[in-house]
């Protein structure tokens, strides 16, 4: 029972941390898990990955260029500052 109340605990502190963090620590946990081969994508999933990614190269129209993006996120940005207490 004391590992199981230690896993507890640690998943309580993970999940206090700032969020930026803790996707920083799910991003290297399954990082790690693939290359430890624990993690595959079946082939669907790579399928899938596959046409996600050449559908969005295929139609740049649809996308956005760094400078909108840019301008974008500096609106959201400015947008929020005001709700900030």
């Amino acid at each position: 029972m004391a590992a199981s109340a230690h896993r507890d605990e640690l998943l309580e502190q993970i999940r206090a941390l700032p969020l930026e963090d803790r996707d920083y620590i799910e991003a290297a946990l399954v990082r790690e898990a693939y290359e430890q081969g624990r993690r595959t994508d079946t082939p669907e999933e790579l399928a899938e990955i596959v046409q996600r990614a050449s559908n969005a190269l295929s139609e740049r129209s649809t996308g956005f260029s760094r400078t909108e993006s840019i301008a974008r996120a500096r609106a959201v940005v400015e947008a929020m500052r005001p709700r900030k207490p």
